[in-house]
Parts: structure tokens; C-alpha cells; sequence
């Protein structure tokens, strides 16, 4: 299942293709990740099918891979279709008219799923018009965003970092092209999304290949192919035993929202027990939030087990503003990465005056 408006004209076509004008070093950052974000924009074209075989490298116990087939079907934002598969439906997320079906044969969420769909949300800002129940990107002309260059992949990328936690998104200046996203809490990454071997696909450039890392390490590659032949309208059956909830969209949804933003978080109370283990990490929650800002549901969905109700406490706690679609507020989903730190080491005493 981590949101930005698209608010810049088509770049130059050549030949029938898109090809990125070069990114300005001065130019405004919130241009710069506007347009990167409208280069790889899917959803205003027509129907299109999105299919990522993904890989999870050495995760079953004898270290063997595992592998998952990824589907979006999208005949326009507000009929759509996400679909996890392994020799059959492992977890279906599907909006048609108006109404949010959803069904898994897991448990709980997975996420790694979560994630992986995440790295893909990013790339286009979280369009409100894309197949995601992730919002938008609350990131506006006043947000504060500070620049720096960095080597991405042998390029020297411009990077824009922003919010809390602190999202940092590198961009190719010659091409416009987003090569990585990275997260960081208290100045230390702990989950990144990487692009990488663009390809055109009609009027827009898309990655062929995306990785999800932790702590630096590979956790998942999917490789993507995307095609716009016709949708049949069983793709958009509703699966058994789904749950369904509304979820407001219109034509115009990319032009016709407004992101939710974070107005209160609350820290962990770090367990006396898990504290003596030295058990320290991120948790990951999974909240739902109600139309009026509230989570009225968090679930761990990633962690120590131990701090499982320190941090699903506390997200319970988190309140944010409402997140509008063609003038309703929606129930929204927020994948949260919930900090357990050890204590700081006090400072030194400062030595006397003379």
C-alpha cells in the first residue's frame, strides 16, 4: 500500500518521446522534484499495466530467494487495481468507483510489500491519481528543502532532502531522472529506494529496475516492464472475502486534493524490559487514519516483538490533519518507522574557567 502536486506543462517531445531538459544547478528545488516527478508520472495517459517480478535475496532458511509477481492495472484514478501473486493472490488492493476493496491471505501486511510499493509511489511523488492509498507527499512552495550534490550511481546527482523524518531525494540534472530516496532519522539512514535503466513509455521516462535497501543492505529488486494494451473488465471483479471502505476520487483527483500533514507525534516509552536487553531498532507500524486525522488502528508489521506495544502506543497517539480528495476527507494508510534508541552518551563536563 510513503505525496506532491503536479503543477508543471509536458517537457519538450522529440520524435514522438520525452526528452528532459537539462535541470538548472540554481533552479528551485521544489521545481526540480516537480518536474522529476512528472517525468515519471503513468497515470495520465490512458490505461496502463505495470508488472514487477520481485526479489528477495536469501530470506528463506536455507538462503534460497524468494520471488513475487507485483500487477497495477489502471484504467484511470478512480479504477484501479494492485495485485501481489505467488502461484495465486497473495494480497489485492482495488478501487472502483469510488469504493477501496481489499483483501490478504497473510496475516497482517507484509512489509516488505509495503515497502517495495512505496520505492514505486515515490518516484511520482505519490500522485493522488496513481494506484496508491499512500497520500501525497505534503510538500509544498513554503516547505524548507535543503540541497546538496552527491555521487548516485557514478552521477553527480543534485539532492534535495526534506520533513521528518528527513526524506532525501537525488536527482539526475542532465536528465531529471530520480536516482534514489533515502529516509533518516536523527541523521542516521535506515531505508532507501534506488532507480535505475530508464526506459520511455509513451510521453514519460519509468525505472526498469528497483531496489529497496536497509541499513544499506539490498532487501528487495523488482524488475519492471510496462505495457497500455486495453483493460478487460474482469481485472476489476472484487475479490472474495474483501473489505471495503470508501475512498473519494474524481477525474480531476491530481488537481483536487489536499495532502495530509503530521500535527502531533509522540515518542516511545521504551519498555524497562527491552531497555536492560539493550534492545534498541526501528519498529515498523502500519496505521490506518480516520477521516478526522485520528489512527484508529496501528499494527506492527515489522520489529522487535518486544516493543510491539510501546510503538503501536505511540502511533496511536499521532494525529494528522485530513487528508481531502474532491472535497471529502478519506481514511488513509501511513507506514511509520518508530525509533528505539539507546541513550545518548552525556557530554563531557566542560572544563572550569579561569
Amino acid at each position: 500500500m510513503i505525496r506532491l502536486r503536479r503543477q508543471f506543462l509536458s517537457q519538450l517531445l522529440i520524435a514522438g518521446l520525452l526528452v528532459p531538459a537539462a535541470f538548472a544547478a540554481k533552479e528551485d528545488p521544489h521545481d526540480t522534484l516537480n518536474k522529476a516527478f512528472q517525468q515519471s508520472d503513468l497515470w495520465t495517459q490512458g490505461p496502463v499495466k505495470l508488472a514487477a517480478k520481485l526479489t528477495m535475496p536469501h530470506v528463506k532458511p536455507d538462503g534460497s530467494d524468494v520471488t513475487l509477481d507485483y500487477t497495477l492495472s489502471w484504467a484511470g484514478p478512480d479504477r484501479w487495481r494492485a495485485e501481489w501473486s505467488s502461484g495465486g493472490p497473495v494480497e489485492v488492493t482495488m478501487l472502483n468507483n469510488g469504493k477501496l476493496s481489499y483483501m490478504n491471505t497473510q496475516p497482517n501486511p507484509v512489509v516488505q510489500l509495503l515497502q517495495f510499493e512505496a520505492a514505486l509511489a515515490a518516484v511520482d511523488g505519490n500522485n493522488p491519481a496513481g494506484p496508491y492509498t499512500i497520500p501525497p507527499l505534503a510538500l509544498d512552495s513554503k516547505t524548507k528543502i535543503d540541497t546538496t550534490k552527491k555521487k548516485v550511481n557514478n552521477i553527480d546527482a543534485r539532492c534535495l532532502a526534506f520533513g521528518d523524518p528527513l526524506q532525501t531525494y537525488c536527482i539526475d540534472p542532465a536528465t531529471g531522472h530520480v536516482l534514489s530516496v533515502s529516509m533518516s532519522i536523527n541523521g542516521v539512514q535506515f531505508a532507501g529506494f534506488e532507480y535505475s535503466d530508464y526506459t520511455a513509455s509513451g510521453n514519460v521516462q519509468y525505472p526498469q529496475t528497483v531496489k529497496v535497501t536497509y541499513a544499506g543492505k539490498l532487501l528487495e529488486e523488482g524488475k519492471i516492464t510496462i505495457s497500455r494494451d486495453p483493460l478487460p473488465d474482469a481485472t476489476f471483479v472484487v475479490p472474495d472475502k474483501s473489505t471495503t471502505t470508501d475512498f473519494k476520487s474524481c477525474a480531476d483527483v491530481g488537481k483536487n486534493f489536499t495532502a495530509p500533514r503530521l500535527s502531533r507525534s509522540v515518542p516511545p516509552k521504551m519498555p524497562e524490559a527491552a531497555a536492560k536487553a539493550k534492545k534498541y531498532g526501528l519498529v515498523w507500524v502500519l496505521g490506518t487514519v480516520g477521516k478526522d486525522g485520528s489512527v484508529t488502528k496501528a499494527t506492527m508489521i515489522g520489529g522487535d516483538p518486544d516493543l510491539n506495544t510501546a510503538a503501536t502506543d505511540a502511533v496511536k497517539q499521532y494525529r494528522y490533519s485530513p487528508y481531502m480528495r474532491c472535497g471529502e476527507a478519506v481514511e488513509f494508510t501511513e507506514m511509520v518507522a518508530v525509533p528505539f534508541m539507546p541513550p545518548q552518551k552525556l557530554p563531557e563536563e566542560p572544563s572550569p574557567t579561569k
